[in-house]
């Protein structure tokens, strides 16, 4: 006879470890399920409890024995192709729908569903049709997420401690603006962590919602005030000086937030410069205000 096992936090990485610190911090019960022995080890010293194990192996799920009370489901596709995200995404969560049906579930997925090209404001009524192999995938995992009475988090690109891409391409020299200066979507690590928590709270069932900052930037804007910021040479204009590996063709899109907002949830970082500006002074603190 399975038991009630708190909440199964499928995937504990650069988010799901923030996760499951305040999860534990607040006496929450909870379990992390991890691809690795290395990193089931590695959270256990943290006291962070874990299993270890493929997400697409049906024998993996049936050694689970507690149910969970909620399943959050956002494991990595550890930079795989299509065939490690259908395994991730699709066979995964088929499994563990399979495995604890009518469990509450909170997909988490990416705005990259969205294929808009040409700088539109987009929200969760907005087409999703990614034009990728992977996107389409995404979308899948998506569907089966919302017939399974599961909530849907479209999150955009997360940055935050340890995780500065943008800023990196700037300080290396590597940055330039596309031709047609696309809108940039993100969202600081921590605000994410709090989305989770928060839709955790609000147990919605088939609901979609983004979770993206208040402000969308157009990349010239983004690299310059970076640039101003550290007082570095703006960045190339006209295209890429180097190609970026990518699962998908780069969007053009603004993302919206507002139904976030009004079902209560509101960033740490309302912007770009509010979520950069502490992370610049851990890396310069002479140059900076």
């Amino acid at each position: 006879m399975s038991h009630s096992a708190g909440i199964l936090l499928v995937g504990c990485g650069y988010v799901g470890a923030r996760v499951a610190e305040i999860l534990r911090d607040r006496r929450i019960g909870f379990r992390a399920w991890v691809r690795t022995e290395e990193s089931r080890s590695r959270l256990s010293g943290l006291a962070i409890p874990a299993v270890a194990g493929d997400v697409g192996s049906f024998e993996a799920w049936d050694r689970l024995a507690d149910r969970p009370d909620f399943l959050v489901y956002g494991p990595s596709s550890s930079r795989g192709g299509a065939i490690q995200y259908r395994n991730v995404f699709v066979t995964g969560l088929s499994h563990a729908l399979r495995r604890f049906p009518k469990t509450p579930l909170l997909f988490l997925s990416s705005t990259s569903v969205y294929g808009q090209s040409n700088g539109e404001l987009v929200d969760e009524e907005s087409p999703a049709e990614p034009e990728s192999e992977t996107g389409r995938i995404l979308r899948e995992g998506e569907e089966l997420a919302l017939e399974a009475g599961g909530t849907v988090l479209r999150i955009s690109g997360i940055y935050g401690p340890g995780r500065t891409y943008l800023l990196d391409r700037i300080l290396s020299g590597e940055a330039a603006i596309s031709p047609i200066d696309r809108w940039i979507n993100q969202i600081h690590r921590d605000d994410v962590v709090s989305a989770i928590l928060h839709f955790l709270a609000l147990r919605l069932r088939r609901e979609i919602v983004n979770v993206v900052d208040d402000e969308p930037v157009r990349e010239s804007h983004f690299s310059e005030w970076l640039a101003r910021t550290l007082d570095k040479a703006p960045p190339f204009p006209g295209g890429e000086r180097r190609a970026l590996p990518s699962k998908r063709r780069p969007t053009h899109k603004r993302v919206s937030n507002a139904k976030a907002r009004a079902l209560g949830w509101k960033p740490l970082y309302p912007s770009f410069r509010e979520g950069l500006l502490p992370l610049l002074r851990e890396r310069m603190p002479p140059a900076l205000p």
